[in-house]
């Protein structure tokens, strides 16, 4: 009896604590909803400040001002979900308020997929967690035969699958004298000899891509012979690298329609199908990477669930696309010569192999300043010991080594073709990164395997001046709504650029004729690469 006064006290203080509370995190945190009708989409924000992340919400012609009554801020907060902003953030709903007809809007949202449908379409590889969340699990192989020795192989839940395989050989598949035909894929030959046996003979037609997603996905059965659902990217950073490609990445994969594959720099295309890894500069030395393995990671999927909505008289129920941010991919076809001796020049590369798994594929590429990109590559791969460099790295040091790599190249050209010299591995060594800087030679290869209109080539100078208009422009080469301005100036506020460079690891300054000496040795390229892109802008004011 003595103690119920006091009981009775702290109730009340405890109730006046949660309520000051709900005070706070409701004043200081920002939420978006959706606004407009019809197909257009655009982003809507409710006037708080906290840093919650936005959500994607439908277009209108300009920014919707009506969307804080007290109505609409009590609705969304009554439904609060945890965000992951690492790789992936679910839709918000949000129900009508009264008078309300929303059956439109209702309709362009994001939404919890009907279970039954997530289990038809994503299989036995989906769970749920404590919070009754969908969850793709890794997959988890635990007893595989490798193809090439065929002993046994143990994988651990954390690997996923790594099967590695053999290379493709044109003699067990229907060809002619070029070409190789697998489920109704017209494959050169080349490309059979330089990627995993399984790439062509797993990928199904392209009419059989699942018609309920609009990312490229298929039904296969795995190495236990279940049926999963696998994918590949539906698009592609292909780089250059040191031209922004990082900051680009980590852009948009904040947005609720784009997925990471798995992180940045597969290396898949560019590496792992050769039997090469992940570094730079090492020779194939062992199998080739299953594309199976590849295709089926289990986070860019689950991102996908997330992105579920059923729209009238369409097909597509999940509405998101995945992508890979692989920079090197644009240039990277070391020790080629292994896979096609006798050929001055490669017969296949990246693009090749890419545009024949998915002719559908976009491509995005930033190009720098190419004598700017070439020394900020140096300084990067030598303070990262990628290359052997002699510290501390100086302007006349690096002078001489400028001198050297021009000197091989003008050699190689003697006796080769200038696309023959950019791709040979041998100048592929250079710590210079000379051979990275020739872009016309790169983009001509990747203009010849997709139409122009599926390739965005981004200004990396431009980029970096008005970081809004380049994401918006790639929003809309994807077919993606555009960020909120807002959201991107905050973004981008707390996201600075910053070189983590000390600066014993750079070059302080570049000696004058270090660099009369590239500017004339990259005249020639920029002029092909100014007619290829139609574009004095190409020149970057190098030559006024």
């Amino acid at each position: 009896m003595i103690r119920r006064p006091r009981n009775v006290v702290i109730l009340v203080l405890v109730i006046l604590a949660a309520f000051h509370l709900v005070l706070f995190v409701s004043q200081n945190y920002r939420f978006t909803i959706r606004t407009g009708d019809g197909e257009n989409t655009k982003w809507a924000e409710l006037k708080t400040d906290a840093k919650f992340p936005p959500v994607l919400t439908e277009k209108t012609e300009k920014y919707a001002e009506k969307i804080t009554t007290p109505t609409e801020q009590e609705i969304y907060t009554n439904r609060k979900e945890e965000v992951n902003t690492e790789d992936q953030r679910d839709d918000l709903d949000l129900e009508p308020s009264e008078g309300e007809t929303t059956s439109e809007s209702k309709e362009k949202e994001f939404v919890r997929p009907p279970e039954d449908t997530v289990m038809e379409m994503f299989g036995k590889d989906v769970e749920k967690d404590e919070n009754d969340e969908y969850m793709v699990q890794k997959p988890f192989l635990k007893k595989g035969i490798n193809p090439y020795d065929g002993q046994p192989e143990l994988l651990p839940r954390s690997s996923g699958i790594k099967k590695y395989t053999a290379f493709g050989n044109p003699d067990k598949l229907y060809c002619d004298t070029e070409y190789c035909y697998v489920n109704e894929r017209k494959i050169k030959k080349e490309i059979i000899k330089e990627t995993p046996e399984d790439m062509f003979t797993f990928l199904p037609p392209k009419k059989e891509f699942m018609k309920e997603f609009r990312n490229p996905c298929w039904k296969g059965r795995d190495l236990d012979n279940e049926e999963k659902l696998f994918c590949i990217p539906y698009f592609y950073i292909i780089g250059f690298t040191k031209c922004g490609t990082t900051d680009l990445f980590a852009i948009l994969k904040n947005h609720t329609h784009v997925s990471s594959r798995a992180g940045k720099e597969t290396h898949y295309f560019d590496r792992l199908r050769r039997g090469r890894i992940i570094r730079m500069n090492r020779k194939p030395t062992r199998l080739p990477v299953s594309f199976l393995s590849w295709t089926n990671a289990g986070r860019f999927r689950a991102n996908l669930i997330s992105t579920y909505r059923h729209d009238p008289g369409s097909d597509v129920l999940f509405h998101g696309i995945t992508m890979d941010a692989t920079p090197s991919a644009v240039w990277d076809n070391e020790y080629w010569e292994i896979f096609h001796p006798g050929y001055r020049e490669p017969p296949v590369t990246n693009p090749d192999v890419i545009a024949t798994i998915n002719p559908d594929s976009r491509i995005i590429v930033s190009l720098r300043n190419p004598i700017s990109r070439m020394q900020s590559a140096y300084q990067f791969f030598c303070a990262f010991h990628v290359y052997q460099c002699d510290r501390p790295v100086t302007p006349e040091k690096f002078h001489n080594l400028v001198v050297e790599a021009v000197r091989m190249f003008q050699n190689c050209q003697k006796t080769n073709t200038d696309r023959g010299c950019v791709y040979s591995t041998e100048t592929h060594q250079l710590a210079t990164h000379l051979y990275a800087s020739i872009y016309s030679v790169y983009l001509a290869d990747w203009l010849k395997a997709f139409p122009r209109e599926q390739i965005h080539v981004m200004m990396f100078e431009e980029h970096i001046h008005d970081e809004i208009s380049s994401i918006n422009s790639i929003c809309d080469f994807l077919g993606i709504s555009r960020f909120p301005v807002d959201y991107m100036k905050k973004y981008l506020e707390e996201h600075k650029v910053r070189n983590s460079l000390s600066d014993s690891n750079r070059i302080p300054y570049m000696l004058t004729e270090t660099r009369q000496l590239l500017l004339d040795f990259f005249k020639p390229f920029l002029d092909d690469l100014v007619k290829l892109l139609g574009d004095e802008k190409w020149y970057w004011n190098m030559y006024n």
